[in-house]
């Protein structure tokens, strides 16, 4: 099959053709959909480690690498199936509300793909962006910032957590009339894209899968079956693999996987000798003194696995970059940041 349906998830009656998907139905959609980004990024780290001359420059910029082969992938979906990969994934499809046709041509389609694509790449970049200003923004006043640029910096710092609480209450306002029946749409980007989402019928499983009259008799029927069922088989395994990525990003990067590869009792491993400073030089330092930069500290962090305490921007970027305490030694990361206030 060319699409990705599965057998059992078809619906024979004609009674539950064009019923609409249930909540249960688009949450693992919206699961699958968030989780295929983060595979493939954990994937090609892997693959920039052991061959960096490949795929360092790839992981360096997966952002728009990722976002082009999106592009390319939902594309493919609007325009055969009339959804994207995940919804096909989960039976169902794009209807538009006009007219109820698919989107698979013209403005719908357009307005699909900057829904899918585009604003979950403007968000990623702005939620960076976000991330590095406020800790430079969130400490200074409106009357130390004197020029424009700044002050754009500043606002936006105050102003995106707003927007995005009011896009999350939007969008729990509508999954709760969805729920209700109050609403055909469960997304204010389904309202933005001029669609709903229901099931596949068996129509259009058909009209996925048919044959053009000179290719279904004879040796380039088997082929032409072939080429149609190729794509569904890919798509298959993609999903499949995305699933297999994560049980190995799990595997890998949990607690539970290092007890499973070292055991309980294991003794623990010897600290790196490679530090920025002894612990016997931390102790003749003033005690606001940041052993990293030895000067005051600014915006207090202490880390959880050795209990020193830093400027925030000085081990949040060691942290990042060394995964261990500059002193002890000690596996680091960032959840292990405790900001003080004081």
């Amino acid at each position: 099959m060319s699409s990705t349906i599965r057998a059992s998830q078809l619906v024979s009656s004609s009674a539950t053709d064009e019923k609409q998907p249930s909540v249960f139905d688009i949450i693992a959609q919206e699961n699958l959909a968030t989780s295929i980004r983060p595979a493939l990024q954990h994937l090609v780290k892997y693959l920039a480690f052991f061959k960096p001359k490949t795929f360092l420059s790839v992981h360096k910029n997966f952002d728009e690498y990722y976002l082009i082969f999106d592009l390319i992938l939902q594309n493919h979906y609007l325009k055969n199936y009339g959804a994207s990969f995940t919804e096909n994934f989960y039976s169902m499809k794009r209807v538009v509300t006009k007219d109820g046709s698919m989107p698979n041509d013209g403005r719908e389609r357009i307005l699909s793909l900057l829904t899918l694509v585009g604003w979950p790449y403007v968000e990623d970049k702005l939620n960076q962006l976000y991330d590095r200003l406020k800790e430079v923004y969130e400490i200074r006043s409106w009357s130390s910032i004197t020029d424009i640029k700044s002050k754009c910096q500043k606002m936006f710092v105050v102003i995106w957590p707003y927007i995005k609480t009011v896009l999350k209450a939007v969008k729990t306002v509508l999954q709760l009339a969805y729920i209700l029946n109050r609403s055909s749409i469960h997304s204010p980007w389904l309202y933005f894209s001029g669609v709903i989402l229901k099931h596949l019928t068996p129509e259009d499983l058909d009209a996925f899968n048919a044959v053009p009259l000179h290719l279904q008799t004879g040796f380039f029927n088997r082929i032409w079956r072939f080429f149609l069922g190729l794509p569904g088989i890919i798509s298959r395994l993609f999903a499949y693999g995305l699933f297999f990525v994560q049980f190995l990003d799990y595997m890998y990067n949990t607690d539970l996987a290092k007890l499973t590869k070292t055991g309980l009792n294991s003794a623990i491993p010897p600290p790196p000798h490679k530090m920025i400073i002894k612990e016997s030089e931390v102790f003749s330092l003033d005690t606001n003194k940041c052993p990293i930069c030895l000067k005051k500290r600014v915006n207090d962090t202490a880390l959880f696995v050795s209990g020193y305490v830093f400027c925030y921007t000085c081990i949040n970027q060691y942290v990042n970059t060394y995964q261990k305490c500059p002193v002890t030694g000690c596996p680091a990361n960032v959840q292990h940041l405790i900001r003080l206030f004081v």
